[in-house]
């Protein structure tokens, strides 16, 4: 049956229309972002018993000598009836905010006049900010920017605060430092039948919950300021609702210790009409069509709708055609189909009309309005999504201006469009990028957060450099940037800049990086400066391009040399037992990959039972785990470091190793690991390759025995002060900085850049 239906999905494709199905694809892509979120819960012993982690706040009252100064933010506009209440909940709070930011929509109802009569009298600073027309996104935005203090408090005036709200939102910051984001709890608060129904729609049941996937509401919530920044700021483009949920899908993906604290409760005035329990459905669902959040779950209403309302419609067809041709018929048909529908209406609600203690609620057909209302605004969001990435293109534009404005003196701009994420594997484009950061080039280095990056907007790493994860359009307003291309399927991007400068850094055979052979060709012809790494591959470019610059890479030797440990400094904890056994170590770092010569590394483990083999670096293909060099007892992988972590272990190595196969990807490899391992003054070792000839102090070894041999040749080198020397004066000489020199010689020229 499914090899049928797949093939008549595919005898019908051509025949449906491109926009149409354009719109299908759209529809059914869901957001996806990773979570690397830890949650730890913060509750007494009897709630979520079988949760872990978790800390016991039971004792709250006693533990809490200290606090962290927090700042407690809200939006408003036109909430005069409500605002009143709000305020009087939070300054009757146990343990008061060190101030309040409360930003302002452009109210016209007299809210204003509430806000300055409490921030006369009030027992803590309270500030109002002025923003006509801000939604509730951009008005958050504003109240964390203007808060003094690194700790942000949420909630909004259609709430009102437990007494303990604060206290308990912010009591996991004190007895957890590494805690960013505290999530608390909420209650739906019953005025009426619907309101009580809508505890049901929008309520959480505490006992369901699995607070690793919990996302809370923006009225109950705390983070640290640093943490905003990381995520990028409430999603202001959204058009008015969707922003609380994207915010913290976004505080999820990063690397953060969260708390969530259900003590932490404020009541929640839901819909108590139909009219704003549709129109607040509507809103959500529009909200996340835009943004493609739970794109399966509207897509299965969509589904429910298609199959339920032809029948529907069919069946009351059938009843107008009697009704015409047969009165009496068509009398009968229309009784009996009220009759069966009110029945089947009271035995499907009678559990939830028990439940609002009423005599008969038609439940399934509010909730088949709400289903309805949802699906719409869902489709009406997908379609929006052109006006809503202009919007977003628009802010990130806004905001790139700022950055240019603010590094005015600097050169560039340069922009790098993504290859590879910026925490993953630390190679040439990242040193590339901060080199040129450091000589006062603007540099913007764009990610796919593709493996371990989780950048939203432009962030800010070191002095001239930003990371950078925006619609490519956003990068329109640039004057004459230059773009840096590392690969060449990034050619994609080139239409997206005015009068750009292009360089294409050819580092990796395009076996390697997986470009097409005529994106290559034309970037050889048309780029304004070409690079590569390797000889082998300046001889293969020469014949398309005779002015191709040769930069092989190179090391951040003062990075390096200041990872030096220094005496009492304590080894990594993973490395100390291996370093424990006394063995002399023989060390790798970087990518395990096909190119690495296993039964190499198993011949020397073999040979030499009394060194220690230690791999660092990620297992880029699987090929470490099928290789079997981890059955040995003398071979330890310790998995991928990040670089600011990566020279305290290689700094304990005794002699490194490259042990690459000689095949067609190595023969074009200038290893950067290479110099890396000689400024920290390490004795080298590596396989016959082309690119390590040129540098003293290599032990280059022509087949497997010479290899062997020079393992004991190294290890008897690695305390000889001349040798090491050599060693280091290699590195000096190969330096970051110096490659990116050449780089700018050339770009300096008339027409260059």
């Amino acid at each position: 049956m499914s090899g049928w239906f797949s093939r008549f999905k595919s005898g019908l494709k051509p025949w449906v229309p491109a926009r149409l199905l354009d719109f299908y694809h759209q529809f059914r892509e869901p957001l996806r972002l990773p979570d690397r979120s830890e949650v730890v819960l913060f509750a007494p012993p009897d709630t979520l018993p079988d949760y872990e982690p978790r800390q016991d706040v039971s004792l709250a009252g006693e533990q809490n000598g200290s606090h962290a100064p927090v700042t407690l933010i809200a939006t408003v506009y036109n909430e005069a009836h409500t605002v009143a209440r709000w305020l009087d909940s939070v300054l009757e709070q146990s343990r008061l905010p060190d101030e309040i930011v409360i930003a302002d929509g452009g109210s016209t109802d007299g809210t204003l006049d509430v806000l300055q009569r409490y921030a006369e009298v009030a027992s803590v600073p309270l500030r109002v900010i002025s923003a006509p027309g801000a939604n509730i996104a951009r008005g958050r935005n504003l109240a964390i920017a203007a808060a003094a203090h690194e700790i942000i408090a949420c909630s909004d005036c259609g709430s009102l605060l437990n007494a303990n709200w604060l206290e308990m939102l912010t009591l996991p910051f004190v007895l957890d430092p590494e805690i960013s984001v505290s999530a608390g709890y909420y209650d739906v608060l019953e005025t009426n039948t619907l309101s009580r129904l809508a505890k049901h729609f929008f309520g959480v049941d505490l006992e369901k919950i699995d607070p690793r996937e919990f996302l809370p509401s923006g009225r109950s919530l705390a983070f640290r300021k640093r943490i905003w920044e990381d995520a990028g700021g409430y999603p202001e483009w959204l058009t008015d609702a969707g922003e609380d949920t994207l915010f913290d899908l976004r505080l999820k993906a990063q690397p953060a210790r969260w708390a969530f604290v259900p003590m932490a409760r404020v009541a929640w005035y839901a819909p108590d009409t139909l009219g704003k329990l549709v129109k607040t459905y509507f809103r959500y669902a529009r909200g996340d069509g835009e943004t493609g959040i739970s794109a399966d779950l509207y897509w299965y209403k969509v589904v429910e709708l298609l199959r339920i309302w032809p029948r529907r419609l069919g069946l009351l067809g059938l009843g107008l055609a009697l009704l015409v041709l047969w009165p009496l018929f068509g009398a009968l048909y229309f009784g009996g189909w009220l009759l069966w529908g009110g029945g089947h209406l009271w035995r499907a609600n009678r559990s939830r009309t028990a439940m609002l203690g009423r005599r008969f609620y038609p439940y399934t057909v509010l909730l088949e309005i709400v289903g309805t209302v949802q699906a719409l605004a869902f489709t009406l969001g997908v379609l929006s999504r052109g006006r809503v990435r202009e919007r977003e293109i628009a802010f990130y534009q806004a905001r790139l201006r700022e950055i240019l404005k603010q590094h005015s003196g600097r050169r560039g701009p340069i922009v790098y469009p993504p290859t590879h994420d910026w925490s993953f594997m630390f190679q040439r484009p990242h040193q590339m990028a901060r080199a040129l950061a450091r000589r006062d080039w603007l540099y913007f280095y764009c990610t796919r957060n593709g493996r371990t990056d989780a950048v939203f907007g432009f962030r800010r790493v070191e002095p001239g450099l930003y990371l950078a994860h925006v619609p490519e359009e956003t990068f329109r307003i640039l004057e004459q940037p230059i773009v840096y291309l590392g690969a060449a399927w990034n050619i994609s991007w080139l239409p997206y800049f005015r009068t750009p400068q292009v360089v294409y850094d050819h580092y990796d055979d395009l076996e390697v990086s997986g470009a097409r052979l005529e994106d290559h060709l034309r970037l050889l012809q048309e780029a304004d400066i070409v690079v590569v790494t390797a000889r082998r591959l300046l001889k293969a470019v020469r014949p398309h391009r005779e002015d191709a610059l040769l930069i092989p890479n190179g090391v951040d030797y003062a990075f390096i040399q200041a990872s030096r440990p220094q005496e009492g400094d304590t080894s990594p904890a993973d490395l100390l037992p291996i370093l424990e056994l006394g063995r002399p170590v023989v060390g790798y770092s970087g990518a395990l990959a096909e190119w690495f010569d296993y039964d190499l590394l198993e011949r020397a483990a073999r040979r030499y039972s009394e060194f220690s083999f230690v791999l660092i670096g990620v297992d880029y293909d699987g090929s470490l785990a099928r290789s079997g060099v981890l059955d040995l007892p003398n071979v330890a992988y310790l998995g991928m470091k990040e670089y600011n972590a990566l020279f305290s272990y290689v700094w304990r190595f005794d002699v490194a190793v490259i042990p690459f196969k000689v095949n067609e990807i190595t023969l074009a490899t200038s290893p950067v690991k290479l110099f890396e391992y000689m400024a920290c003054r390490k004795p080298v070792v590596a396989t016959d390759l082309p690119e390590c000839r040129s540098y003293d102090g290599v032990f280059l070894a022509k087949d497997v025995p010479q290899f062997l041999d020079y393992l004991t040749e190294a290890m008897r080198m690695r305390n000889d002060d001349t040798y090491l020397k050599r060693v280091e004066e290699t590195a000096q000489a190969n330096t970051w900085d110096s490659r990116v020199r050449v780089l700018e010689e050339r770009l300096s020229r008339p027409g260059q850049g």
